[in-house]
């Protein structure tokens, strides 16, 4: 076995050692637990499990550490080889003889650090055999990063025995193979990295560090590398001076790298020049990555739109139109509008449904970081957790639902008008009045909203019927007596919360869930959705029509029928049918 170990070294790299010992003892071996009885069988497994494990420097909760796994893993408990802390006492012994047969520094080392790790024998020597043969072990892989996992577990090895002096040589070796990197030919960044990350945490590191730093981000063109090197150079930064000089680098990096790039790829790195300027707090670095942003135009993007149509028969069309065009009048008319055909995104429990499907076939969504821009062409939301993702996957559903049932919605509110005639303001508002949450001011509004609507301005209609969305929740807040008013704080004067909040609240109290999520959807889900009534508050929309109108109108329609329960103000009551 120590021969066949000697042997594999010998293979240049890692990888090819491993692959020559499998050769001599088959994968199949791996398998089942050590039998005492078989010697021959012992030993054969243990030799191969003890180069099976997988050797990691990590950084784990602000420190780095070595860690020693098992290849293979099962959700029962299992392991293949045993974890090392349940190593059979057989295979230990097969190791520590082991340890006394092999010759090759790769062996050594390995073994060692096993024996190490088990608190076998003279758990410090074998610590300090393990660090001198990883040492070794670096000057004779061929590969690059062989020699980089090498150093970096030599050097939490050193640490861990408080050998001081043993540390400091390697950490000076470390900084020599990362300059033989900057030197190559051929670009490895991640073996600068690796060692550059875990050398900025020591607090007594070479003191050519920081030239090193310096020195590779001048070799490596990436803006994501060179931002990973000024935060090494940040987490090393004594004054606020030096600090303040470093996040300056790190939002240069990224407005440099801006100006050669152009569509998504350039609005991404200037949005991560404003996060690097916020993460500063300085105000100055902060406008000048605002501003260089807020130069993004929709056109600028390089996006690409899809259209699609499709087409129904005239019966069809018809038959969807009939609770309209069959209602007794204008009012039972309006109620159908509003209720026939369910809520514009349609249930929640579809919408969850479709989400769930979709995240199982897509492969690349649950691959691929989503991010969202609004009409100005401006990042505006990106998923942050599991329910961020969730979330945005029901907006996406829903704004498909929207695409269909928007334009439905606009025809039958036309076919109000057209098989019953305008209704006149006073009509309209005397029916809006009847609300139980509707004042006569109100009321009126709304009507003109909708006669603008009917007589040929449904852009006009859409900017003025959208605020009457948020003031119908608010008045059902208020008529449920949830106390939802702040008071001024600092710069921020006394106000009610936004429209998002107040549906929360409303939702608390009984609010249906499906209608809660059309409203929110349509207009002003963070998470995706048209988000209509912010993006039209803030003037991002020139431009809107029918469909935008008509969900916005349903909206409203359903918060005005909507009141408390008598006798009880928790809970919202309402017939969602005509």
């Amino acid at each position: 076995m120590a021969s066949w170990i000697d042997q594999a070294a010998k293979a240049g790299t890692s990888l090819a050692a491993q692959r020559s010992l499998n050769a001599q003892i088959p994968i199949v071996e791996h398998q089942g637990a050590l039998d005492a009885e078989n010697f021959e069988a012992t030993v054969r497994k243990a030799t191969a499990w003890a180069f099976a494990y997988h050797v990691q420097v990590l950084e784990l909760d602000g420190k780095w550490r070595t860690r020693i796994t098992p290849y293979f893993e099962g959700p029962d408990g299992s392991s293949i080889p045993p974890r090392v802390n349940e190593m059979p006492e057989a295979g230990i012994m097969v190791w520590s003889k082991l340890s006394e047969l092999v010759l090759s520094s790769f062996g050594k080392a390995r073994l060692h650090h096993l024996l190490f790790e088990c608190k076998h024998g003279d758990v410090r020597n074998h610590a300090i055999q393990a660090v001198l043969n990883y040492r070794q072990a670096s000057q004779e892989w061929t590969a690059w990063l062989d020699k980089e996992d090498a150093l970096n577990v030599a050097l939490r090895l050193a640490r861990a025995v408080g050998r001081k002096d043993i540390a400091a040589q390697i950490m000076e070796e470390m900084l020599h193979l990362v300059n033989r990197a900057l030197a190559s030919e051929n670009e490895v960044p991640g073996v600068s990295l690796r060692l550059l990350r875990p050398l900025a945490s020591e607090t007594s590191p070479p003191r050519s560090l920081d030239a090193t730093i310096d020195a590779a981000t001048q070799a490596y063109n990436s803006p994501f590398i060179r931002d990973e090197l000024a935060a090494l150079k940040l987490r090393r930064a004594l004054t606020s001076q030096e600090r303040d000089s470093v996040y300056s680098q790190r939002v240069k990096v990224w407005l440099d790298a801006a100006e050669i790039e152009t569509g998504l790829r350039r609005a991404g790195y200037l949005k991560t020049a404003l996060q690097r300027a916020q993460d500063s707090g300085q105000s100055e670095l902060i406008e000048r990555a605002a501003a260089a942003l807020q130069k993004i135009r929709q056109e600028d993007l390089g996006l690409v739109s899809f259209t699609s149509s499709g087409a129904i028969s005239r019966e069809q069309f018809e038959e969807m139109m009939a609770p309209v065009t069959d209602s007794a009048d204008w009012r039972e008319a309006l109620m159908q509008f509003a209720f026939a055909y369910g809520p514009a995104v349609g249930t929640f429990e579809r919408t969850k449904k479709a989400a769930e499907d979709f995240a199982k076939v897509s492969i690349i969504d649950s691959m691929a970081t989503t991010e969202l821009y609004g009409s100005d062409g401006l990042p505006r939301f990106s998923p942050q957790t599991d329910a961020d993702e969730n979330e945005m996957r029901l907006a996406r559903q829903e704004a498909f639902a929207l695409q269909s049932t928007a334009p439905l919605l606009a025809h039958l509110l036309h076919k109000v008008a057209e098989t019953h005639g305008v209704p006149s303001e006073a009509d309209l508002t005397e029916f809006f009045s009847q609300g139980p949450l509707t004042p006569h001011e109100l009321a009126s509004s709304i009507s003109r909203c909708l006669i603008r609507f009917w007589t040929g301005d449904p852009e006009g209609a859409t900017f003025t019927i959208a605020p009457k969305i948020e003031t119908l929740a608010r008045n059902l807040v208020l008529s449920l007596n949830a106390g939802v008013y702040r008071l001024q704080r600092q710069e921020k004067p006394g106000q009610y919360p936004g429209l998002g909040s107040l549906l929360a609240t409303l939702r608390d109290r009984g609010l249906s869930e499906s209608w809660y999520r059309n409203i929110l959807t349509i207009c002003g889900n963070p998470a995706g959705g048209w988000n209509l009534r912010n993006e039209l508050a803030h003037g991002f929309i020139d431009k809107s029509g029918s469909p935008g109108a008509a969900v916005l109108f349903q909206c409203v329609m359903y918060l005005w029928t909507l009141g408390p329960k008598e006798g009880d103000d928790a809970t919202p009551e309402t017939s969602e049918s005509p």
